[in-house]
């Protein structure tokens, strides 16, 4: 789905470098699932040494982002569908919680200043509307919407927390938006959660948001169909 990209020959990269690089090449998919790497072809592209890259597929292999396969090398893995959408669930229950949070600890007028941060996001994040794939750009702005509206509560140390396993989501979320040219559906569905908290509606607004996360149903078959290497069977 991705085109190679071209790393800084030029570019003396540490250990920690050359593991947050491949890693983000993952979750962009730029290195895709499904797709064969190799120790030494890494050590060429990175200009280090085979045991740096070593610690970094040691790494990638705890997060489940490669895996060794005997005899035939090692693969980036492909998506696991049933396990994104249990990640998924438990985001969705953690941002529902926290709406809920909302209505019943902020008062009127912090709801109101909450209400006033998303419009100023989405305002931002309407210049990428065109967008087909999920840039730089409008992914921190995605990011940012959702980061506003748990720091509203102080809850963010939850996202922290589950850090390391939503990193699967995002890779999801890369593909999903690029798969189904969803840019443009995204920013409609801030635009609905912001409009439930403007309205005061808690229930609205967490049935917004579930539909906001739950990304799988729509294009289950298709991605399937259209990229089989991709998931996992």
């Amino acid at each position: 789905m991705k085109g190679k990209i071209m790393l800084d020959s030029n570019k003396t990269y540490s250990a920690e470098e050359v593991y947050k690089s491949i890693l983000r090449r993952i979750i962009k998919l730029e290195l895709e699932p499904g797709q064969l790497i190799s120790e030494n072809q890494m050590s060429i592209d990175y200009g280090v040494s085979r045991s740096v890259i070593r610690n970094a597929f040691a790494k990638l292999a705890q997060l489940k982002f490669i895996e060794v396969r005997p005899q035939r090398g090692t693969y980036v893995t492909q998506m696991d569908l049933n396990y994104i959408s249990d990640l998924l669930m438990l985001r969705t229950a953690v941002e529902k919680e926290v709406i809920y949070e909302m209505f019943t600890k902020l008062d009127d007028s912090a709801r109101v200043e909450l209400v006033k941060k998303l419009d100023k996001n989405i305002k931002e994040e309407e210049k990428y509307i065109n967008e087909k794939n999920y840039s730089h750009n409008f992914a921190i702005l995605d990011s940012e919407f959702h980061k506003t509206m748990i720091d509203s509560v102080n809850r963010y140390a939850l996202v922290v927390i589950l850090g390391d396993i939503m990193l699967h989501i995002s890779r999801w979320r890369n593909f999903d938006v690029e798969f189904a040219d969803r840019v443009h559906e995204l920013i409609e569905e801030h635009k609905n959660i912001a409009d439930g908290i403007r309205n005061n509606d808690l229930l609205r607004t967490q049935e917004c948001m579930a539909i906001h996360l739950e990304t799988i149903t729509d294009i289950y078959e298709s991605a399937i169909k259209q990229y089989p290497k991709y998931f996992k069977k």
